[in-house]
């Protein structure tokens, strides 16, 4: 096969919305056979599980980040997916949350074989001018922003015009180069994603920032009381940043869905018979997101 195949990178905080703008991606007319690499920082890929890509077409690594700790696991993936006797015609890349796209770009986006169409980053609006603020993960956030070629607004439909005119503006600030455009529900303009979007610049490169985070999984015993459960997460302290994953509930016995980010929780039903556990991802010690999940034990039925 001698043409280079697309590789677009999607970026973006923890809970900022990248699984859904995939989904929303994978189920448009797009008349493309696209290849979906997904990374997750803990070690239980949620995202993963959640994409509607079907077998060999969906390939995850978990536990790291494609930006450094698993780099090596990234480029034989992208290997074994040219190799295959039908690749795909363009490859989307859903980064860890606490990646930085800009180190990607050095990777996978001129990996033999591929060649990158553009770096998306999604923001959510609701959150990322506080995030961006964080001593902890700060510069992290700030960063992301300043690669993209493209910035997708998610959530813009949560908050009001004015708050959304005050993060656009902001926004500009950050990456006076990059397109600017909203997202309500993870709809986006198919050409972004999957279009020669054409790039604005390579950002910028920086040192990796992980020492910040920390990660534990709480896998619940039987099955739990989703309303204690909400109101018990309310009460985690701000430098929880992320929690995902699933749950049986006692009172209907299906399986949930539970996303936590910043003061949002969200309870969905699950369609599939999925392993029960909730990842967590923060920026206090391992221990102390260790204690939380042992808190919720209080939570089972």
């Amino acid at each position: 096969m001698s043409r280079r195949i697309p590789v677009t990178i999607l970026a973006g905080y923890l809970g900022s919305g990248k699984t859904t703008i995939i989904n929303r991606t994978l189920a448009g007319d797009h008349g493309l056979r696209l290849g979906v690499l997904v990374n997750d920082f803990g070690p239980v890929n949620i995202d993963a599980s959640l994409i509607a890509a079907e077998g060999d077409d969906l390939v995850e690594l978990s536990n790291g980040c494609v930006c450094c700790s698993i780099g090596d696991d990234l480029g034989v993936a992208m290997s074994a997916l040219f190799a295959r006797p039908n690749p795909p015609q363009h490859l989307l890349l859903e980064a860890s949350g606490v990646a930085e796209p800009a180190r990607i770009v050095m990777s996978a986006g001129y990996w033999p074989g591929f060649e990158l169409d553009a770096v998306v980053v999604a923001a959510d609006v609701e959150t990322i001018e506080a995030r961006a603020s964080d001593k902890y993960v700060g510069r992290l956030v700030r960063n992301q922003p300043a690669a993209a070629d493209w910035i997708v607004l998610t959530k813009s439909d949560l908050v009001q015009p004015e708050s959304m005119t005050e993060v656009t503006k902001w926004m500009r600030q950050q990456r006076p180069e990059a397109r600017i455009v909203p997202a309500v529900d993870g709809y986006v303009p198919m050409e972004i994603l999957l279009g020669k979007s054409g790039r604005t610049g390579s950002g910028i490169n920086s040192d990796p920032v992980h020492m910040h985070f920390a990660t534990a999984v709480w896998h619940p015993q039987g099955p739990v009381d989703t309303a204690r459960l909400a109101e018990r997460m309310a009460l985690f302290p701000n430098w929880v940043h992320r929690v995902k994953g699933f749950v049986l509930d006692a009172s209907s016995g299906a399986n949930i869905l539970v996303q936590v980010s910043g003061q949002r929780c969200v309870m969905v039903p699950a369609e599939n018979q999925l392993d029960h556990c909730l990842v967590m991802i923060g920026t206090g010690p391992r221990r102390d997101l260790e204690r939380l999940c042992a808190e919720l034990d209080g939570c089972l039925a």
